[in-house]
């Protein structure tokens, strides 16, 4: 067996400094059981687990005449007319001016952040944007000038948008852009983002042709607004927003994303962004896959399943905290419950972060008893929030509900059992030494 090479036992030590630091690994090749029940993927509507529609799906490929690679990226061979179509289908589902279909949410969100922002431009993010979205930052030409308001604070919002258009004249001028990017709902805090008092800021001082508010609707397609479509047109504010980016990888279960947009921006990414340019475009059994699974979440059945969610997760709320109404918030608690439903306006969101500050140890409990958890610590998640994602399903059932937040009680109460003896322990070794004194 040969030595490691210097760069593999660099990559070793930083390895071995994860399990110091008591850091979650996710190697790729490790898969968890989820046999208990799916309490932790992103598929909400539990399409995937649905025979009749992998049966559907597989009819609808069978009468496809095109199936295999697009030959190519969009700006090469990979512009074929069924992408086109695609985009064009988009185009009237979301009543948009143009619509760009991207390989994956990140691959979108890097585009545009990394390629839209302008030398002279500013933007202001709200705190717990997607990582992928600080990632096209960091390759902007306005990667110096962005700032970032405390998650969903209207009046921190309010604070740093006077203080931009202060000190970046150019944009109450009208010659530079602002990019005000939120999400509507928010992946790893389950709270909804007060989007309207927002864009009712933005248009009260920033001059409409400088503004360009971006959402990204992940965590919200397929679960709110009519047949689906995502929470701006549950609340009616979609004629309200300019960019708006809708990743295929939650509710749809599928991959890809489309952004809807303007048509100068569509054709400018097209030809400068190059993580579009230099990506070999979409195969043609995704894009089959992606309008399949796109109209799969706009039938009767999908009605039910966001029916489903919602009141499962109800149900799991009410358990959980009658569940746990004796065991310390420092041991288990939901992350901000309080705050989690504060811009809600009487929804709810599936995704429960659960506090603990022994995630690993909690993830590996999970794991043996058949679910699928991971531990999320910083910079995942903030500092001091360390958590287990939960997740509720269009597909859970009640006993399952029951069954895994009887889990989460037990797996509690062994942790204060262990810390009871551990003081104890403490305490009996400080009281045998007294007589030392």
């Amino acid at each position: 067996m040969s030595s490691l090479s210097a760069l593999e036992s660099s990559m070793i030590t930083s390895l071995e400094a994860r399990k110091r630091f008591d850091v979650p690994r996710y190697d790729a090749d490790i898969v968890a059981p989820d046999h208990a029940g799916d309490f932790f993927s992103n598929d909400y509507l539990s399409i995937g687990k649905i025979p009749r529609i992998r049966k559907s799906f597989v009819d609808v490929l069978s009468r496809t005449p095109f199936l295999f690679g697009s030959t190519g990226s969009r700006a090469i061979s990979g512009s074929t007319s069924h992408h086109v179509e695609l985009e064009e289908y988009f185009v009237e589902q979301f009543e948009a001016e143009k619509a760009m279909v991207f390989n994956s949410g990140y691959m979108c969100n890097l585009t545009f952040f990394g390629y839209a922002p302008q030398e002279g431009d500013v933007v202001l993010f709200d705190e717990f944007i997607h990582a992928s979205i600080h990632d096209g930052f960091r390759i902007s030409r306005a990667k110096d000038h962005t700032f970032a308001f405390s998650h969903n604070s209207v009046p921190d919002f309010e604070s740093k948008l006077k203080q931009i258009l202060h000190d970046y004249p150019a944009i109450p001028s009208g010659i530079s852009t602002l990019f005000i990017v939120i999400e509507s709902v928010y992946s790893m805090e389950g709270d909804f983002s007060p989007m309207e008092e927002i864009i009712t800021l933005v248009e009260k001082y920033v001059p409409s042709r400088s503004a360009h508010i971006v959402v990204d609707e992940a965590h919200s397609l397929g679960l709110y607004g009519p047949a689906g479509k995502g929470l701006l047109r549950e609340w009616g504010l979609e004629k309200r927003v300019h960019s708006v980016i809708f990743p295929f990888t939650k509710a749809v279960n599928f991959i890809g994303c489309v952004m809807t947009t303007t048509p100068t921006i569509y054709q400018y990414l097209s030809n400068y962004g190059r993580s579009w340019l230099f990506t070999t475009s979409l195969p043609h059994v995704d894009l089959v896959g992606i309008k399949f699974c796109f109209e799969a979440i706009q039938t009767q059945e999908a009605n039910q399943l966001r029916k489903n969610i919602k009141d499962l997760s109800h149900f799991f709320v009410k358990l959980f905290l009658e569940s746990t109404y004796d065991i310390p918030k420092d041991i288990l608690s939901i992350v901000n419950h309080e705050s989690k439903d504060l811009h809600a306006r009487g929804l709810i969101a599936p995704v429960f972060p659960i506090y603990t500050p022994q995630p690993l140890a909690l993830q590996h409990y999970l794991n043996k008893l058949g679910y699928a958890a991971k531990g999320l610590v910083y910079p995942g998640v903030p500092k001091g929030t360390d958590r287990i994602r939960v997740v509720i399903h269009g597909g859970n059932t009640e006993v399952q509900i029951r069954q895994f937040v009887k889990s989460l009680r037990v797996w509690a109460l062994n942790q204060i059992a262990l810390t009871t003896t551990t003081r104890s322990s403490v305490m009996a070794e400080g009281l045998g030494s007294l007589h030392k004194l």
